[in-house]
């Protein structure tokens, strides 16, 4: 099984009108902005992050639940990819998601997809280590 976490919600609607039949999860985090100091998607993360972006613990929940249901079921992918832009932005986030995939157990494939965020054009791929 695969899916794609894309780097959030615009790119997301914009891959699922390119390719109705695969599956995307955006990632609707900011990890370039705030501080945290709890392991990624623990209670206290999410603590931590709501405060930052001045929401809920349930609304942080919420946004990103698509997310953490892929990390609760990680070992049940084949194949992950990750659909982020080249900016700086994004570079923290795809960070983030591949140590919070690491930490969740996943050990199939992990490819980078270096995406244009406007047109969903693919600009480069790489292996994710």
């Amino acid at each position: 099984m695969r899916i794609s976490i894309t780097s959030g919600e615009c790119l997301n609607g914009i891959l699922k009108e390119k390719y109705p039949g695969e599956q995307f999860i955006p990632f609707n985090e900011a990890m370039d902005r705030g501080a945290y100091t709890a392991p990624l998607f623990s209670n206290a993360f999410v603590r931590e992050r709501a405060a930052v972006h001045g929401v809920s613990e349930e609304e942080y929940r919420a946004r990103m639940g698509g997310f953490m249901d892929v990390l609760s079921h990680a070992g049940g992918y084949d194949e992950i990819l990750l659909r982020f832009g080249d900016e700086p932005f994004c570079r923290a986030n795809r960070a983030a998601v591949v140590q919070a995939l690491r930490d969740a157990g996943y050990r199939g494939s992990l490819l980078l997809l270096i995406t244009d965020e406007q047109t969903g054009d693919v600009l480069r791929t790489e292996t994710v280590p």
